[in-house]
């Protein structure tokens, strides 16, 4: 074990020592030997420093205001050098650096000289290599003492080919940031986590009715009408990630609702999970496409289900009869001297005497019950879940009701009357046909029995 001396304590015994003798000049020969022969113990436990620092892989430089003092071989062949010598062989190292970046750092090697900071941020460079050749540099900078010198220690390592992905990455955002512009279609990116907005483009702003600065601070949730939809919406885009033509209500800024169809997908966006999500207004759709479906499903006179309209859901509501085993029944309807009352008093009072008797109609029906106009004066009115007698009591109260509602004409009023034949599903019908011929056969015992009356199949 070495004993190291303070010099307080060498300056005691200088002062207490009488002349040494030859003696003892050769004892402190030997301590002296012995504390180096202890440093030099003690430096072969130590790391090499060098070799680390020769052989690191990064590159690394020293310099005193930029004349270079030393650099390793990784530094050199960063660089396009043979060896580091020719490094330190620079009079400056500015030609390792665009010109034009030259002011920048040069302000930043005086604020790390003048103690601002003994250690810079890990930060990027953009370096010249020997050939002329630019390459993007990762470095951080420190002050170190270099022989009782001040000086600067760069650590560099080559980050050009991660700058080229991010640029082409960049490149692409950009690409897909113009595409999704000139959508014509509504396009935003909201957060997972809390819904902020993070992108719009410019049909969104329309859509929402909101800038786009004011957009960049909502949330998704602001737009949607019933938050339990933007929940489902979430779970699915969980589930199978990519979700397609929803609908669903929305609203602008201003608190307008409108009726939207809905595309979304989880993207990562900004290095946080988040949504894409597009939007198209098709509530002048739905109205258009409503109106075409009554159109093509109405009787345009009287309001109910036309001939097409009325078979179709008939054939439901026996498919469901039978599967369940419900009883249904059906009402078979004709105007009496409908020809007399065109004749009569013209083809308007006939109009309004369809209408007065739909309309008498419906008030005595469930919403349950399908009426619809086969042709002509002859209506069928469907009943689901009713027999046979429940029905003909609904067809007695309809002929009651509708005989006493007047109609009027350009001189008087006049009253009208229905016959009626009632027939009843099943076990052997397999169409709606097979229960409309036997309600057609009851409806025709009617007329032949003086009209104004309902007749039950036989």
């Amino acid at each position: 074990m070495v004993k190291i001396y303070t010099e307080a304590d060498s300056c005691a015994r200088f002062y207490s020592m009488k002349k040494p003798t030859a003696s003892a000049e050769s004892s402190a020969v030997s301590a002296a030997e012995r504390r180096r022969a202890g440093r030099r113990r003690d430096d072969t436990l130590l790391p090499n420093f060098q070799d680390m620092v020769e052989g690191a892989v990064q590159g690394i430089l020293v310099h005193s205001n930029f004349k270079p003092l030393y650099a390793n071989a990784s530094f050199a062949r960063l660089f396009g050098y043979d060896n580091p010598e020719e490094i330190t062989a620079l009079p400056l190292i500015r030609p390792l650096y665009p010109a034009d970046s030259w002011p920048e750092i040069e302000q930043e090697y005086n604020e790390l000289v003048r103690g601002k900071g003994t250690l810079s941020p890990l930060g990027r460079m953009l370096a010249v290599r020997r050939d002329g050749r630019e390459i993007w540099l990762s470095t951080t900078r420190r002050v170190i003492d270099w022989h009782g010198q001040q000086a600067v220690q760069i650590t560099a390592f080559d980050i050009t080919k991660q700058v080229e992905v991010e640029s082409t990455m960049l490149g692409n955002e950009q690409l897909l940031r113009s595409i999704m512009e000139i959508l014509p279609v509504s396009v935003f990116i909201a957060r997972r986590r809390d819904g902020l907005i993070q992108f719009v483009n410019r049909k969104t702003c329309l859509l929402l009715e909101q800038s786009t600065r004011l957009l960049l601070k909502s949330t998704s949730q602001d737009f949607f009408v019933d938050q339990e939809d933007r929940n489902r919406i979430h779970s699915m885009v969980d589930t199978i990630n990519d979700v397609r033509d929803i609908e669903v209500r929305m609203k602008t800024a201003q608190g307008r609702t409108f009726l939207a169809e809905l595309a979304a997908i989880g993207i990562t966006y900004m290095g946080e999970a988040s949504t894409l999500v597009s939007l198209s207004d098709i509530s002048r759709r739905k109205q258009l496409e409503n109106e075409l479906f009554h159109q093509a499903n109405t009787d345009e006179l009287t309001g109910v289900s036309n001939r097409r309209c009325f078979m179709n859901e008939a054939e439901q509501e026996i498919r469901r009869a039978r599967r369940f085993g419900r009883d249904l029944s059906i009402i078979m309807m004709d105007l009496d001297h409908f020809k007399h009352v065109n004749d009569t008093h013209g083809h308007a009072v006939g109009d309004s005497a369809l209408q007065t008797v739909v309309r008498a109609s419906l008030e005595s029906l469930r919403e349950s019950d399908i009426m619809g106009r086969l042709g002509g004066e002859e209506f069928a009115i469907l009943m689901p879940e009713t027999g046979i007698d429940a029905a003909a009591d609904v067809a007695e109260r309809l002929r009651a009701h509708i005989g006493e509602t007047s109609i009027s004409t350009l001189t008087d009023t006049i009253h009208c009357t229905t016959s009626l034949g009632v027939a009843q599903l099943k076990a052997e019908d397999n169409t709606i046909d097979e229960l409309l011929i036997r309600a057609d056969a009851a409806l025709f015992r009617a007329k032949d029995a003086g009209r104004n009356r309902v007749e039950v199949e036989e």
